[in-house]
């Protein structure tokens, strides 16, 4: 099962608790933490990092959907589940425009929606890790950049070359020197660039 790191915010104590209890014996590997308001959700943010945040919709100081505007002003694309007892239409259209992954309802089929959460923050992890840019190891990265610079080095050199023979006299050849080694250096950087972007570095770690 993926690991998670959960935050779960609700004003109603008691819910918290008991929601943190079944969604541990249901995923032993969602670490749930709890915030009892918006304004302490946004502080516990501040400080730790989570891929799920779990939310009510209507709190004593605020509503998820503003902590999840909040979090989307400022560019953070956390994944987010408004869970809650209201099934206004209205508002699980703002929650969705706003960038929320799920809407659950509450009622009275707590499995399902335990059900319901459980596999949508799996599927936000997975599609995190799925997304997740792959670190290229420092060494195989600065062997590369080594090679890259000592064949772009070695080719300017020789373009300056027949610039200042060029500057000596005319010779077309001159000329041809310099449009073959341009050629040369637009190859060399495109190799690099599709080395890159296809993944040959990582492979190599």
């Amino acid at each position: 099962m993926l690991k998670a790191q959960v935050l779960l915010v609700d004003d109603d104590l008691e819910l918290l608790d008991v929601t943190r209890l079944l969604m541990h014996q249901t995923n032993p590997d969602f670490d749930i933490v709890i915030a009892e308001s918006v304004q302490k959700a946004l502080e516990m943010l501040e400080k730790e990092k989570f891929d799920v945040i779990i939310a009510d919709y209507l709190m004593s100081d605020s509503t998820g959907l503003d902590l999840l505007e909040a979090l989307r002003a400022s560019g953070d694309d956390i994944g987010f589940i408004i869970w809650t007892g209201h099934s206004s239409e209205d508002v699980v259209i703002k929650a969705l425009n706003l960038g929320a992954n799920h809407y659950v309802v509450k009622g009275a089929d707590i499995k399902e929606q335990f059900k319901q959460i459980q596999n949508t923050v799996s599927k936000i992890v997975a599609r995190k890790i799925e997304y997740q840019p792959k670190m290229i190891p420092q060494e195989v990265a600065g062997e590369f950049i080594h090679k890259l610079s000592h064949d772009v080095i070695g080719i300017l050199q020789n373009i300056m070359g027949y610039t200042t023979l060029l500057h000596e006299e005319f010779d077309r050849s001159y000329l041809e020197g310099i449009g073959r080694l341009t050629k040369k250096l637009n190859a060399r950087m495109k190799t690099a660039v599709s080395a890159i972007d296809s993944g040959e570095l990582n492979e190599k770690s």
